[in-house]
Parts: C-alpha cells; structure tokens; sequence
C-alpha cells in the first residue's frame, strides 16, 4: 500500500517518480495478489504460458494477458469475496451486457485520493458553489452505471447549490427533462454563481440545439464550465467535431473553448484522463498506454492506430490490471505535445465493431432526443 500510495498521491499527475521502478514495482505486487486470488485469472495466464517471472524490465509489462472490457461483459473476475468490496458499478450497456466491477476499501480511498489530487492540478476543485447541470441520469438505487456514479461523484469538486438532470426518473423510468434544464439555466443566467456541465457531449449538442431551436441566447454567469467525458458511441452518425460544438455553446451560453475540460475513463479502468489545451490526453505516473495490433496483439509503435491497452495497479479486488478496451487509438511522444506536460500522450480515433452492446451514452442520447 506505501508504494501504492508514492505513485498515486503526488501533487503532480504527470510528475516523474524518483524511483524509476516505482510503477513496475505496483503492478508486480498486484500481479502476484491476483494470481493468488483469483483462480480464473491465474488459468487465463497459463492459457497464455505467461509467468511473473518473464517480466524484467517495464518494458516487459506488455507481456500481461490484458482482460478485455468485452470478456468483462460475460464474465466475473474478483480477487475478494463480494461482501468484501466497498461499491459496485456496471459498465454501459442497460440494454445489453455489461461489465461489473467492485471496489474493496483500500483502493477505493486510493482511488478517491487520487482523484482529488488529479483535479485539483487541473483545477477542477472549486470553493465556489455552483449549480451542476448533469448532462445524463438521476442517481437511483436502481442504477448502478459507473457513469452516472462517476457524473454524481463529480457534483463534489465545488461545493453544489444545486443538480439538476437531463434524464430523470419517473414511475420508474427515465424521460428526457430538457424543459426543467432550460428553466434552472434561465435563473443561473440572472445570478452570480457558475453553472457547470457534466457528462457526455451528445447530450450537450442536444441542448445546444435545443437552445437554438427555440431562439435562446444566455450569458452565464463567469467561472462556468462544461465538463465532458466519453463519446458519441452508436451515434457516430449524428457526430460534430470540437469545434462546431464549442461554436454552438459560444453563441447559447456564451461560454468559450478554454471553459471545456474533456475526460476519458471506463468502468473497468477508473483514473481519468483529461485533455490538455492542445486536444491530448497525457498518460499520468499511474497508468501506462499500449497501443496493440488488433489481429495480433502485439504492441504497435507510435503513431500507429491499433486498440487501446491500459495498465494500473489502483485495484486489488479484480485483475483489472491490464485492461483491453474497444477503442482505437493511437500513441504519440510526449514531446510532440507543446503544452508543457513531458508525458507521453494517447488520440482517441473511434471503436472497434463491437455490436449488440447498447451504451448508457447511446441509449440516454435516444431519450434526449424526445
């Protein structure tokens, strides 16, 4: 837990450890729990003749069988009992199958520790109220998706005068409540406090075009942000580049690029990623990026499009160590970024063909065009 604890509390995400094996040294010691722990993940590994003992080096790393998100989906992986773990969150995919991952308590404080530290060197963390536009669903005991989750538990970076919600729940079912947002955005408007927006950039496009639809031009108050994570997932069709986006915001909520934060994270990976002020996001201390050759999984070089490979050694209570997503990326060096961070960085580019999994983006963006 101390070195765990050296690599994931710096004041500097993207700080160099000292300890050049700091990282290597984590993710050996989650290693070997897992394998003690988890029976299922140790026959994965020796499917695959993998042994701890062929890692000498960081480089080596990539030689862990990465666990895809899509297998998480069909399959149960946890290195402690159940009643052990301190949360539970499901993947996207209400309609479809999901994934569900559970935290013990160690890693959850970890993991919550981390995240302070990380927003407040990206200056997410706020004295200053705000009144919190949450751009998908209303908490309930009912849902247990890791994005609404992660949306509520960002509420806490600045203290909340209040939350309102694109999606409520009513007679046990979400209906759209574009109505409700419009309203509080038309007080917020006539007052002092910031507004911030948090979750997926579907649902702010839809409240942008509803804005416009309807001839509604405001000027929020100053402080206000958007905060948005994930993709536009099956409806790629309905897509709008960045900028247009941040054009359209401009014009209803006269709100400008740099007042933009744009995260990435997945249920079965939980650190955040945020862009910097060039697009990037930049891979922190706590998490290496392996970009992999789709048909051969082997690692790719930079600037080469393959699928995306995370690795971090934040949980113990499921072999959540080497993550395969279903994103297509690419890796670039750090110093081909001119935003000052050294950190290598990754470009999200789309998904892989994977069908018959309906996301919670996805079907919130039906809902919200209704």
């Amino acid at each position: 837990m101390n070195k765990r604890k050296h690599l994931f509390l710096a004041k500097d995400p993207f700080e160099k450890p000292k300890d050049d094996s700091l990282f290597l040294s984590c993710m050996m010691e989650n290693l070997h729990f897992q394998l003690e722990s988890c029976e299922d993940y140790r026959r994965i590994c020796d499917h695959f003749g993998f042994s701890p003992d062929q890692i000498k080096s960081e480089a080596d790393l990539s030689l862990i069988p990465p666990i895809t998100t899509s297998f998480l989906k069909q399959r149960r992986l946890f290195s402690m009992p159940t009643d052990q773990l301190a949360v539970k969150a499901t993947s996207s995919g209400t309609s479809g199958e999901k994934s569900i991952v559970g935290f013990d308590h160690r890693s959850l404080f970890l993991g919550i520790a981390m995240m302070v530290r990380y927003f407040a060197y990206t200056k997410v963390l706020s004295p200053i109220p705000v009144h919190y536009i949450v751009l998908g669903y209303e908490p309930s005991k009912e849902n247990e998706m890791g994005a609404a989750k992660t949306a509520y538990g960002t509420t806490f970076f600045a203290p909340a005068l209040s939350r309102d919600y694109a999606l409520i729940r009513k007679n046990g079912r979400y209906e759209a409540n574009i109505e409700g947002i419009g309203k509080r955005l038309f007080k917020a408007a006539k007052g002092i406090f910031p507004v911030r927006f948090v979750g997926f950039p579907p649902y702010m496009y839809f409240l942008c075009q509803y804005l416009e639809e309807n001839h509604i031009q405001l000027k929020l108050p100053r402080g206000s942000k958007v905060l948005l994570g994930g993709g536009w997932k099956q409806f790629s069709g309905q897509e709008i580049d960045r900028e247009t986006l941040f054009a359209m915001t401009e014009r209803c909520l006269g709100l400008k690029k740099e007042d933009y934060l744009e995260f990435f994270s997945a249920v079965e990976h939980p650190l955040p990623y945020v862009k910097c002020k060039n697009g990037h996001f930049h891979i922190p201390r706590f998490s290496r990026v392996i970009i992999r050759d789709p048909q051969t999984w082997q690692p790719l070089p930079y600037y080469e499009l393959g699928i995306i490979n995370f690795l971090t050694p934040l949980v113990m209570s499921m072999p959540l160590l080497s993550i395969m997503t279903d994103d297509i990326g690419m890796l670039c060096p750090g110093e081909s970024c001119s935003c000052g961070i050294d950190s290598d960085y990754f470009i999200l580019a789309g998904r892989a063909g994977i069908h018959n999994i309906k996301t919670c983006a996805a079907e919130a963006a039906e809902l919200m065009q209704h």
